[in-house]
């Protein structure tokens, strides 16, 4: 296919403009086009992390390393990060200190930013969700920088962590087959922010997939949100130590959507809750209180239930279901 200028893709609509790369990434695989620059980057990573720097202080966050168990190899490697909140990606590329190929999904109005072009020079591997082929072609094109001997950094819970209780969200299981095919080594990496735009990071030990199975990788997935949980549990220690540690009964009804609304207003690029909730990993052997108790907000008013709901709407209906899940 013919590529299309600057100005050109500027003419394109959004959806037409997404077709596009996707069928670029489908020429471009099948025609097996080679992985280039991966020396190239490594050779001038220092002057992306000089950028990183300056990027944190023109947009007002920081980043601070806690610690860092990684171990000297050969290996190609996968770094395997934590999602928490808009600058995680600026800041893990930062953290890790060296090149690795980045990869996103969904780029969406991303494609008309200088960013693109930033990331793209970085190593960018992109796909659309939604799309099982360029799923597929995104895995491969993974697996295809890893035998290159290129480093790849991918955030496996696929959306920002805004869950009441889980640590870290259950992972795709991408990460452990690009791991093993590409004979890679997975490197853990938690990070977590403060009110102050302050990110912190732990890097974990490396893990070795020499003796995973691709039969295995739901549980081998499993073990790595296990060990991501760990990292980032240690990460709220630290945090509760510096800041001092709040009591429960101290915070604020609200807490919560406090605390959404302090991640959400950072977002760009339509990023949205309804996103984050369409690209997340679901697990059909769990039902969550949302779930359970969405037919609430449906019921249709009869004489033999009107006196449950007196006096109220569709929207009160799904307010009383909120509470329902709030007291479980």
């Amino acid at each position: 296919m013919e590529e299309k200028n600057y100005f050109e893709r500027r003419k394109m609509s959004l959806e037409e403009l997404k077709a596009y790369y996707r069928e670029l990434r489908k020429e471009n695989y099948e025609k097996n086009t080679p992985i280039k620059g991966i020396k190239l980057r490594k050779k001038t990573y220092h002057i992306l992390r000089q950028i990183l720097k300056i990027d944190q202080r023109f947009n007002n966050f920081s980043v601070k390393v806690i610690s860092d168990e990684r171990k000297k190899t050969t290996n190609p490697k996968i770094y395997a990060v934590t999602h928490v909140a808009r600058y995680d990606i600026e800041s893990a590329l930062y953290a890790i200190n060296e090149d690795a190929f980045f990869v996103m999904g969904d780029p969406g109005e991303i494609y008309r930013s200088i960013e693109y072009l930033f990331l793209k020079g970085l190593g960018l591997i992109a796909f659309d969700t939604d799309v099982k082929e360029d799923r597929k072609i995104s895995l491969d094109t993974m697996i295809k920088v890893l035998k290159n001997k290129g480093n790849v950094l991918i955030f496996p819970e696929a959306a920002w962590n805004i869950t009441d209780n889980e640590i870290v969200m259950k992972l795709f299981t991408g990460v452990i087959e690009a791991a093993i095919r590409g004979k890679a080594e997975i490197i853990p990496v938690a990070i977590d922010k403060d009110q102050q735009n302050h990110y912190y990071v732990k890097i974990g030990k490396n893990i070795t997939t020499s003796s995973m199975t691709l039969e295995n990788k739901r549980k081998e997935a499993d073990q790595l949100r296990d060990v991501l949980a760990s990292l980032k549990w240690n990460l709220w220690e630290y945090l509760c130590e510096k800041d001092g540690l709040q009591k429960r009964d101290n915070l604020p009804d609200n807490a919560k959507e406090q605390y959404i609304e302090s991640i959400m207003k950072d977002s760009e690029n339509n990023y949205t809750i309804e996103e984050i909730n369409r690209t997340k990993f679901k697990d059909k052997n769990i039902t969550t209180p949302e779930e359970a108790f969405e037919h609430l907000g449906k019921i249709k008013v009869t004489k033999d239930n009107a006196f449950l709901f007196k006096n109220m709407n569709q929207q009160e209906r799904m307010d009383q279901a909120k509470v329902l899940i709030k007291q479980r």
